[in-house]
């Protein structure tokens, strides 16, 4: 894996109203597809190290180191289902699981 960019989760807040905006705004069928593509990288170029994100606005996706996650959010433990969404706008992030 290259890291080409960084993003500092210490400048974000946490949210819980991106994912449903990020549906209002493109439509569900496109927000899960998405969200498909970047567990898609994730299962193709990732590892138990990494967690894939999704870059709300351009809809992009990268993968990121997990343990920074896990540290900045709390959790000791996370799925392999999971997604962080990332909006650069509010600078706000969100943990998906899914389902």
């Amino acid at each position: 894996m290259i890291n080409s960019s960084s993003f500092n989760l210490d400048e974000c807040s946490l949210s819980n109203d991106l994912w449903p905006d990020f549906i209002n705004k493109i439509g569900f069928s496109k927000a899960k597809l998405a969200i498909r593509q970047s567990l898609d990288l994730q299962r193709m170029q990732g590892s138990n190290l990494t967690i894939p994100v999704l870059f709300l606005d351009t809809c992009g996706t990268a993968l990121v180191d997990a343990n920074a996650v896990k540290t900045y959010i709390g959790f000791s433990y996370l799925d392999p289902g999971m997604v962080l969404i990332f909006s650069s706008k509010t600078k706000a992030i969100q943990l998906l699981r899914e389902n």
